[in-house]
């Protein structure tokens, strides 16, 4: 994939910046409290008469304030540089940003063109670019709606980045975490400008309203969120929800498989665990590959409320990103409420509780 070194880079600086603004923190932190501790020293030190050594003492005093005066200016030093730098790394990260969605991409539609008539007595001008107008605000679920709400990009990405809201979509936020966790440069291109947030998948554009779904008591985020309070996740399951038929519908459910293959574009499957043997399945859970696990309703027989219990599964049907297997051969899982993840799952186990595993290659031969 041409962009996967420029998505490489954007990850790479947005790692990096998180990392630069904790250490300028610490540092700011260390540098103010130097500078507290000086001038206490220089506050308390004594201005008066103090017997023979008066002249020593005074001598102190002064240079105590002097010192206290120096160091106050160096926690403004410290910001400023912090400032600086981080000012650099965003500049950097939206060059990138704007390469890689200014640039038509293998696999993606570029931007419309429309023809423009030509001007009486001169050549015919440059075609300009016609954007599709924003796509419309797909529906709500009741006591939900639509709050204006930028575009932010995450600090990093990994399986922690997304968690499910108050829909049961997990099929779509497990396949966008273990996207996250296994396959980063995979993700959709998410961009705002003009008034709209672009969402870019394989063969699609998005072209939405700066607006998410938030909850009519609490103001919150209504559906998919990150904890970091970025909105990547939550655009990217808009643009779901467009292609869809609404939250609603996105609500009632969905396959994997088919989530994985509108985030990617890449050949996607799934593996039905009752006809695979443990090997199979063990292959599948280690290859790093984007992959789902779907398990079976758990409240249906006496086995299954004691392995949900047991392996702090949820008791009803429900899909969880597949993270890779223990040295014990237990089977790793997120699960996309962002909370009681399942405890490791012994490979015979996972085979009786779960039905299958829809997956997606990630591999890059281009």
């Amino acid at each position: 994939m041409p962009e996967r070194p420029i998505r490489a880079a954007v990850q790479a600086l947005t790692s990096l910046r998180a990392a630069a603004g904790a250490e300028f923190d610490d540092l700011r932190a260390a540098t103010a409290g130097r500078v507290d501790v000086v001038g206490r020293a220089a506050a308390g030190a004594p201005n008066g008469p103090a017997g023979p050594n008066v002249a020593a003492v005074r001598a102190v005093a002064r240079s105590l304030t002097e010192l206290a005066d120096l160091a106050r200016p160096m926690a403004a030093v410290v910001d400023e540089a912090a400032e600086s730098a981080l000012r650099a790394v965003d500049a950097e990260v939206a060059r990138l940003l704007a390469l890689l969605h200014d640039t038509p991409q293998t696999g993606r539609r570029p931007p419309l063109l429309a023809p423009t008539p030509p001007v009486a007595g001169g050549p015919a001008p440059a075609p300009a670019p016609l954007l599709p107008a924003p796509a419309p605000e797909p529906e709500l679920t009741h006591g939900v709606h639509y709050a204006e709400h930028p575009l932010t990009l995450p600090a990093s990405v990994g399986p922690e980045f997304v968690r499910q809201g108050g829909i049961s979509d997990c099929h779509l936020v497990a396949a966008l975490a273990t996207v996250a966790d296994r396959a980063p440069w995979l993700l959709p291109a998410v961009s705002a400008g003009d008034g709209t947030v672009m969402v870019d998948v394989p063969g699609r554009r998005y072209r939405l309203r700066p607006t998410l779904p938030v909850d009519d008591g609490s103001g919150e985020l209504a559906y998919a969120h990150s904890p970091d309070g970025s909105t990547l996740a939550p655009y990217v399951e808009k643009a779901f929800a467009v292609y869809g038929g609404g939250y609603a519908q996105l609500g009632r459910g969905g396959l994997p498989v088919e989530a994985l293959y509108w985030l990617t574009g890449r050949p996607s499957y799934l593996l039905r665990v009752a006809n695979a043997g443990d090997d199979i399945v063990a292959g599948l859970v280690e290859s790093g590959q984007p992959a789902v696990a779907c398990s079976r309703p758990l409240d249906d027989d006496r086995f299954g409320v004691a392995a949900a219990l047991r392996y702090q599964l949820a008791p009803v049907a429900h899909a969880y990103a597949v993270r890779g297997l223990d040295p014990d051969d237990q089977v790793l899982l997120h699960n996309p409420w962002g909370r009681r993840h399942p405890r490791p799952v012994p490979l015979d186990v996972f085979c009786q509780l779960f039905t299958r595993i829809d997956w997606c290659e990630s591999d890059d031969d281009d």
